[in-house]
C-alpha cells in the first residue's frame, strides 16, 4: 500500500482568510473569501468579504445617517442580523480581528462617528448575516478539500468592495496548484 501524499493544511485562526475550492456546489460559498472572526472548540464564525450586495447601508437601516456605504452578504445564517467591521479600536465592545481590523462595539457611537465623517466606507464595512461552523464543523471541511486557509495578506485592504478577482487573486499568490486553480472556469463544461 503507498500512502497518499495529500497536502496538511495550516490549523485555521482568527483573522485568517478562508478560500473556497473552485468548483464548491453551494452557490452561497461560490468562489468566496472568507474573513475568519472567530474560531475555537466551540464553531467558527466568518463574514463573506467578495460578495457586495446592491444595496447601501441606508436601504437597511432606516433610523442611519446619510451614508453610501455598500452592504456585504456575510452569509446564509441570521439574515436578518447586521455585522460591521472598521478600523477604530475605541469603539467601545468591539473585537479585533486581525491588524487594525475589529467587528462590531457601540453602535451608536458608529453612527454618531458616520455623521461626522470620521467612519467613512474606507475604514467601515456593513453584512448582512454571517458564516457560521459548529464544533469541528470547520477542519471537516477543510480536511475534505473545501476550503484553502491562507493568513491575511498585508496588503489586503478588507474595506474595499471586492468582487469575483479577489479570490482568484488570493489564490494565485498561493502559487504552485493553487495558481492553476485560480484560473480555472466557474464551470467546467465550459473549458
Amino acid at each position: 500500500m503507498i500512502p497518499l501524499q495529500i497536502n496538511k493544511q495550516p490549523n485555521p485562526a482568527k483573522g485568517d482568510l478562508l478560500l473556497s475550492e473552485p468548483f464548491l456546489m453551494d452557490s452561497n460559498f461560490s468562489r468566496a473569501v472568507i474573513l475568519l472572526c472567530e474560531h475555537h472548540e466551540e464553531g467558527s464564525f466568518g463574514l463573506i468579504l467578495n460578495n457586495t450586495l446592491e444595496m447601501e447601508i441606508n436601504s437597511v437601516v432606516a433610523d442611519f445617517p446619510e451614508a453610501r456605504i455598500p452592504v456585504g452578504f456575510g452569509g446564509p445564517v441570521e439574515r436578518n442580523q447586521l455585522f460591521y467591521m472598521h478600523q477604530n479600536k475605541a469603539i467601545e465592545g468591539c473585537v479585533q480581528i486581525g491588524k487594525n481590523v475589529y467587528l462590531g462595539g457601540d453602535y451608536a457611537e458608529i453612527k454618531k462617528q458616520i455623521s461626522r465623517n470620521e467612519m467613512t466606507p474606507e475604514n467601515l464595512r456593513f453584512f448582512i448575516g454571517y458564516t457560521g461552523w459548529g464544533a469541528g464543523q470547520l477542519q471537516k471541511e477543510i480536511d475534505h478539500l473545501s476550503w484553502v486557509v491562507m493568513k491575511a495578506p498585508d496588503d489586503l485592504n478588507i474595506f474595499q468592495a471586492f468582487d469575483d478577482d479577489l479570490w482568484r487573486d488570493l489564490l494565485a499568490r498561493l502559487g504552485g496548484k493553487y495558481k492553476l486553480m485560480a484560473d480555472y472556469p466557474v464551470n467546467p463544461a465550459d473549458n
